[in-house]
């Protein structure tokens, strides 16, 4: 397909599309049942993931690993340290050098939150067989994301 014609299947798969991204980001208010715990952004959530799985880092690595300027990583540590999720440590060896770690708080917290979306998938693919969902899996694998 050139890149002047458009696949009917276009508009269908980005209406499908937005309506899974809808519900997984609803489900992090709507299934406090399942894990309750703070209502975190997608940034909030990946920048604590992030620091649960690699460690500590610097602002300017969570502005790196987002896509974001500088200061919209600083407001959103901000955020994070206010809810006690992070927080801001002077390096002792270098003190212009802060690092953000997660808190317990803060791993808690991104459990909770990738419990609630894990199970609004679930509820979103309870009709799917294996092998609907492998093939699922393959085909989105296929896709990429940039």
């Amino acid at each position: 397909m050139d890149a002047e014609s458009t696949s009917p299947f276009i508009p269908r798969l980005e209406d499908a599309f937005n309506r899974v991204v809808r519900h997984m980001a609803s489900a992090n208010l709507s299934n406090q049942t399942v894990a309750p715990g703070p209502i975190l952004s997608g940034s909030q959530r990946i920048v604590l993931r992030a620091l649960v799985n690699d460690g500590a880092c610097q602002v300017s690595e969570v502005a790196n690993h987002l896509g974001v300027t500088l200061s919209a990583a600083t407001g959103l540590v901000d955020r994070l340290v206010k809810a006690k999720l992070v927080t801001r440590d002077r390096d002792l060896k270098d003190r212009r050098v802060v690092w953000v770690k997660v808190t317990p708080d803060g791993e808690e917290a991104v459990k909770a939150a990738e419990a609630r979306r894990r199970a609004a998938l679930q509820g979103m693919v309870r009709n799917l067989s294996e092998q609907d969902l492998a093939d699922l899996c393959q085909i989105l694998e296929k896709i990429g994301m940039p």
